[in-house]
């Protein structure tokens, strides 16, 4: 069931933000948006997860339009980690991880409990869970918030419901290690049959770990398609306003971007 965007439009007072702009981001996929500041990738974000609802063109899932789902069956259908989630109190890292299930009506404690330990063990982070969220780095936060994010979407194997993983930004201010780390959480949660868009503004990063791309500009889609289609030096260099360098690397097997 692919998560479908047309012809959307979204204007903040007078500024239109996005014009006529379509996307699909099918189950399994890792999908990345990406583009100069002020493009509209974060709006855009905010429009396909339900948040923000356009001045014109529409969002569905499997053909249902995304404003006609109940809060449950949203939240069950899609979860968001932001660029700066803010958590005030001192709460555990286990505490903050816990407040992305919101299954508590359809599952058993032990389930739950159980989804819990899943999640913990695939984002690395059992060995933070008794910790305070706001004594870690910026990278463990951000490790943290993946597995609050994922824990919202988990099921049982075998359930056929669609999910959706929308990232914003998950890389910025990480240290290269902790970059990598994210996204490659982030391919392992697409291989298990979820669709993740994820903004990235490192166009080598988008390269490697992305299978579609969605360059933007002026809030207007320029190109999208597969890494190989859209990193088009003369259009990245149109865009983004500066000389730049598209190499196939033969040792690493994929596209390099450099100015």
């Amino acid at each position: 069931m692919t998560l479908f965007a047309a012809a959307v439009t979204v204007r903040l007072g007078r500024n239109v933000v996005l014009a006529d702009v379509s996307l699909t981001l099918q189950p399994g996929q890792v999908a990345a948006l990406i583009g100069p500041n002020g493009a509209g990738k974060s709006t855009l974000l905010r429009v396909l997860c339900g948040d923000l609802a356009p001045e014109a063109g529409s969002v569905s899932i499997g053909g249902r339009r995304i404003g006609t789902f109940g809060i449950q069956h949203l939240a069950e259908t899609r979860a968001v980690m932001a660029q700066t989630p803010a958590v005030m109190f001192d709460f555990t890292v286990a505490e903050v991880v816990r407040m992305g299930w919101v299954q508590d009506a359809l599952y058993r404690h032990e389930v739950a409990e159980r989804a819990f330990a899943e999640v913990a063990a695939a984002c690395k982070i059992e060995d933070l869970l008794e910790r305070t969220y706001r004594t870690l780095s910026g990278g463990e936060q951000r490790r943290v918030q993946f597995a609050r994010a994922l824990l919202q979407i988990w099921r049982d194997n075998g359930d056929p419901e669609p999910r959706y993983l929308m990232l914003d930004e998950p890389t910025a201010n990480l240290d290269l290690a902790h970059e990598l780390a994210v996204l490659r959480m982030a391919r392992e949660v697409a291989d298990a049959g979820v669709g993740v868009l994820a903004v990235l503004h490192d166009l080598n990063l988008a390269a490697r770990f992305a299978d579609e791309l969605t360059l933007l500009h002026n809030g207007r889609v320029v190109s999208s398609g597969s890494p190989c289609r859209v990193l088009d030096a003369d259009t990245l260099a149109a865009v983004y306003g500066t000389s730049i360098i598209v190499e196939h690397h033969e040792t690493l097997n994929r596209l390099v971007v450099h100015s």
